[in-house]
């Protein structure tokens, strides 16, 4: 049926001058649930993967322990969960089952003491197994993986284990406490079991805050599989797509071809928009109003039994010979580019100082002014070639790949 989802778009000039070269063209384009999901609640299958290595020891494993108790005080009798803790060994706290012993998990969850070293596959296939464990009929099946520090020998064993995740319709949120985990590899588990990059618990008193984050995240879901495809006609090229809400997340040259792009957004959730950022070339056009692209997507709403439902938008500018008309701009698509640069410039910065521990990329004054004080300070740390923390680092991506979300100067 109609009405699940809205999608619209704005481009970033709606006149565009006539000239005799190609043009770069911007056009944001937005997919969201409507009111009609408002009340749509699909059960929970939680798997929380919890790192319980002899480095948790003190305020991180109390704050997780205190984060994961919330979690369960939160669930729906219909709901499952799991608990899987790790260290160089794996054990099953909690077989999953459904949420209707919130004392007796618990009191389990108590009994979580701190010891050994770190394998993280073993708690992912552990976890991965629980999961699997019910058919749920439209639950949205999740694994929480928390860790604080670098996995040992088993790291391609993980990205596999990401894989097999997205394979059976598993999603992965890796969280990170601490400065010493592997963010390249938390951000590649998420990314490629169709989570999300790895969240950043900087102190363990922000356990509770970025647990209760993933499970709204979770239980907000109303929309799966959307898929969005923008069909272009000839003479406009694809150059590049950014996913910019919730977080910026550049898609790669994978998802371009000479005439469409094709973006696998996954979950959509109430009241929460996912948009997207394509940069387009546009060749010469005389006078007149023309379309640009077709966007459309495609999205299954389980708890209808809905599957396939697609909805389309046509994107058109007009070209002008007005100099008045061509010279508006919108500023927020014109600010989503701005913050989308400013993230794919300071992650280029971040990865050559990961690499060599100093960084021959500068960042002009129109990328480092939509960054935070903190982060300009650690950036001009590395510039004049001095060290700066893994701390600073993980905080530094965190921060760039949400920069979108700070509603104070976007227009």
């Amino acid at each position: 049926m109609p009405g699940e989802v809205t999608l619209a778009h704005q481009v970033g000039k709606d006149f565009m001058p006539v000239t005799g070269g190609s043009q770069v063209a911007y056009v944001l384009i937005e997919a969201k649930p409507t009111e009609l999901m408002a009340q749509v609640r699909m059960p929970l299958n939680f798997a929380l993967v919890l790192d319980h290595s002899g480095s948790m020891k003190g305020a991180k494993l109390k704050n997780v322990k205190e984060a994961v108790k919330m979690v369960i005080d939160r669930l729906e009798p219909t709901d499952y969960i799991s608990v899987v803790i790790f260290d160089d060994t794996c054990q099953v706290i909690i077989p999953s089952m459904p949420a209707r012993d919130p004392v007796g998990m618990k009191a389990a969850i108590d009994r979580i003491r701190d010891a050994g070293g770190t394998t993280m596959s073993l708690g992912m296939i552990q976890g991965l197994n629980e999961l699997r464990r019910w058919n749920i009929p439209n639950a949205i099946n999740r694994m929480i993986l928390l860790t604080d520090g670098v996995t040992y020998g088993d790291s391609d064993r993980c990205r596999q284990l990401a894989r097999d995740a997205r394979a059976a319709g598993i999603s992965i949120y890796p969280l990170g406490i601490g400065q010493d985990w592997d963010e390249n590899l938390l951000d590649t588990i998420g990314e490629m079991s169709g989570g999300m990059p790895a969240e950043f618990i900087r102190n363990p008193s922000d356990a509770m805050t970025v647990f209760e984050q993933q499970f709204q995240s979770a239980v907000a879901v109303a929309i799966r599989n959307a898929t969005l495809t923008l069909r272009l006609p000839a003479g406009v090229t694809p150059k590049k797509a950014v996913k910019v809400l919730p977080i910026i997340s550049d898609f790669g040259p994978s998802v371009l071809s000479d005439r469409q792009v094709i973006l696998q957004l996954g979950d959509l959730e109430k009241d929460s928009a996912q948009s997207v950022l394509v940069e387009l070339m546009i060749d010469p056009r005389p006078a007149g109003l023309f379309r640009i692209g077709q966007a459309e997507l495609t999205y299954d709403v389980p708890i209808a039994n809905l599957v396939g439902e697609g909805i389309r938008d046509d994107i058109k500018v007009t070209f002008t010979t007005d100099p008045n008309e061509a010279a508006q701009v919108n500023p927020l698509v014109m600010n989503f580019a701005e913050k989308a640069n400013a993230h794919r410039l300071v992650t280029r910065v971040l990865d050559e100082y990961k690499r060599t521990g100093k960084a021959t990329t500068r960042l002009a004054p129109n990328v480092t002014r939509v960054l935070d004080q903190e982060t300009q300070a650690a950036l001009e740390q590395i510039n004049q070639g001095q060290q700066i923390s893994q701390d600073q680092v993980k905080s530094i991506g965190n921060k760039t790949r949400k920069l979108t979300q700070r509603l104070d100067d976007l227009v």
